[in-house]
């Protein structure tokens, strides 16, 4: 690099989950250049998910238009940017956006929008390597110079967030002496990664009943059908249901941040969770847990092995019958309470 850049942009992920695992790869950027202007130019979800952060100055929410978008970036000079992305679009963003130096992957098509092109990592046969996301993101970091040895996850949550999440606790009638557990039983990627609604409330009532533990259900867009369903199956009801509260991923954050332990499906607010501190129980059964490793001491990783798993489909392609969903279906509630219990017995998070 001919000088120090600064004015750089960060292009982060656009799932949720992956926005989360890129946070180590954002502190070393900041790292590499402490005394850079840093701005993150995301979608709307990852702004929510990375904001606040002690890294960036500010956030900016990139236009739905590939030309509004340009304009953006052209009004703000940015010397560098990192693409985390693999999409031909940020590339051709950035370059329109008159980044001057623009640091991404070499895949789909978009090398020559790039001026460093980072080579993906690929197995013996040339193909595409599968490389835990919070690796494949920091190799992003490395190619700036940053050092890269840090893989912790984290967020913060906005003072705002917490005392509307305190409020709705506060009115649920949270009893800050028993273990409060979120259940997440919903999974945008698809059905193949949930968890069937029963058998979380079977899970949240065995918690209640054994544990004395407050249920919070936890509903993203799109989800509001499979939350009410485990509130209805749970004999021993919820606490507070998020689906009829219509909240903020903000606020969900603070939520996360008060659990004790948080079950849920492979998707992003397992990520959120663990980089909040909460304990963490995933279940897991079409997608692969070695693309997602995060490495965290407070999470138990449940899953049953079957011949079909992982196949990384959104939905089960098997017909129905015996083998039908048997990654999940393999799984009794029993094995996701003792994972919780193990967990709550180290006390409630600091």
């Amino acid at each position: 690099m001919a000088g120090p850049a600064q004015r750089i942009v960060i292009f982060p992920p656009n799932p949720i989950g992956d926005a989360v695992m890129f946070t180590p790869a954002l502190r070393a950027i900041r790292a590499r250049f402490p005394d850079a202007e840093i701005a993150l130019f995301a979608r709307p979800a990852p702004a929510e998910t990375l904001n606040p952060n002690p890294w960036t100055r500010h956030v900016l929410v990139a236009p739905r238009s590939l030309l509004a978008a340009a304009r953006a970036l052209r009004r703000e000079r940015f010397d560098l940017g990192v693409l985390a992305p693999n999409s031909f679009r940020s590339a051709l963003t950035a370059r329109l956006g008159g980044v001057r130096r623009r640091v991404g992957y070499d895949r789909d098509a978009r090398g020559r929008l790039l001026t460093d092109r980072v080579p993906p990592p690929r197995g013996p046969d040339g193909r595409l390597a599968v490389v835990p996301a919070i690796d494949y993101y920091l190799r992003l970091a490395a190619a700036v110079g940053a050092e890269t040895s840090d893989r912790r996850m984290e967020l913060d949550v906005a003072a705002a967030d917490a005392a509307l999440a305190e409020e709705l606790l506060v009115e649920a009638g949270l009893d800050p002496s028993r273990p409060l557990v979120v259940l997440n039983p919903g999974a945008s990627y698809g059905p193949s990664k949930m968890y069937p609604a029963e058998r979380f409330a079977a899970v949240g009532d065995a918690l209640a009943r054994g544990r004395g533990a407050q249920i919070v259900v936890n509903a993203g867009p799109g989800e509001v059908a499979v939350a009410e369903t485990v509130e209805r199956a749970m004999a021993e009801g919820v606490l507070l249901n998020l689906a009829r509260v219509g909240t903020t991923l903000g606020v969900v954050k603070a939520l996360l941040a008060r659990a004790w332990v948080v079950i849920t499906n492979d998707t992003g607010p397992r990520h959120l969770a663990a980089a909040l501190g909460a304990g963490v129980v995933t279940i897991f059964g079409a997608t692969d847990p070695d693309r997602t490793t995060i490495d965290y001491a407070r999470e138990r990783i449940v899953r049953v092995d079957v011949p079909c798993a992982p196949c990384q489909k959104k939905r089960c392609p098997l017909p129905p019958g015996p083998s039908h969903h048997q990654c999940m279906l393999s799984i009794p509630p029993e094995m996701v309470v003792s994972a919780a219990e193990e967990l709550l017995s180290d006390g409630r998070p600091s």
